[in-house]
């Protein structure tokens, strides 16, 4: 039932090479992201706090913030530091507009400028990401693919064809939003950990957020929320995986505190190796962060 809903609430259109629309629903839709995109890139060029909040979603917004409080920078200043120049979206061929309940998604093919010299501009994708709050479609992020590799698809483009990709579950908005993480602590030191995890799917969390499983491999992530002078701790949950034969199950992880130097190596707080015979289901680690 759930999966036929989504499907009666979906609005889909593919563009033909002209990009003309035919339909005044798909009109509207297409006219009412754009309108959302164009506010938020103002906002970013006019390095607008307070035009940027009101334009980007909540989710976003917040994952930024967090992000950014973790990298103990400025908030909301960090977010104009960057050079790079939303792309506008003259000259750029929309191949689809599409809406599935509360997320949405506009599609586009061309020269994608980032503010970077003409010579440099390449025929690539630029998706637009979308959530509707409250009833309002909210800019929320964008994404550019790069056809470096895949020519055959950047010709097919060129020519006017359909391109296949639009039909995968990476081009189909998911309907549904994704929950505002909390606000994080503002941290005294930013901090990263590394996994090794392997007969073991293994998930963390920490500062109240918990990051994605890692079976039968290695992740490095920044901490969200960081860490504080004193007391710490990380929760470890951990569910045994099969092994390749001849092979035995290993688990490792480090917490790091990084400084502002992105070349320079962190500074170990913590190292917890799990026993020759076995992870427990859970463990909770004390980190001890001293000056």
């Amino acid at each position: 039932m759930r999966r036929i809903l989504l499907l009666l609430s979906a609005l889909h259109l593919i563009l033909p090479a002209g990009g003309l629309l035919a339909q005044g629903s798909d009109t509207d839709l297409r006219n009412a992201l754009e309108k959302a995109y164009l506010q938020w890139r103002d906002a970013m060029i006019r390095k607008d706090a307070q035009a940027w909040a009101a334009s980007i979603t909540r989710y976003r917004q917040t994952v930024m913030r967090n992000s950014i409080v973790s990298e103990r920078k400025g908030f909301p200043d960090s977010v104009f530091a960057s050079d790079v120049r939303p792309p506008a979206l003259g000259g750029l061929r929309l191949l689809e507009v599409q809406a599935v309940g509360e997320t949405a998604h506009l599609v586009y093919f061309g020269k994608i400028d980032l503010g970077q010299d003409a010579e440099l501009l390449k025929d690539n994708v630029l998706k637009l990401k979308f959530l509707n709050e409250n009833g309002v479609w909210k800019f929320d992020s964008n994404r550019i693919s790069s056809l470096a590799n895949v020519p055959d698809v950047r010709k097919g483009l060129l020519s006017g064809e359909r391109p296949e990709f639009l039909d995968t579950p990476e081009y189909t908005p998911p309907g549904k939003a994704p929950p505002v993480p909390p606000l994080c602590r503002v941290p005294d030191y930013k901090a990263g950990y590394k996994i090794e995890s392997f007969g073991y799917e293994t998930t963390i969390s920490m500062n109240g957020f918990q990051y994605d499983p890692v079976q039968d491999g290695i992740a490095q992530e920044m901490i969200i929320g960081g860490l504080v002078k004193g007391a710490n701790e990380i929760q470890l949950k951990m569910k045994p995986v099969e092994v390749p034969q001849g092979e035995k199950a290993s688990l490792q992880i480090r917490i790091y505190v990084l400084g502002s130097d992105p070349e320079q190596p962190g500074r170990e707080v913590m190292r917890w190796i799990a026993p020759a015979s076995g992870a427990p289901a859970e463990i909770t680690l004390p980190i001890e962060v001293r000056p």
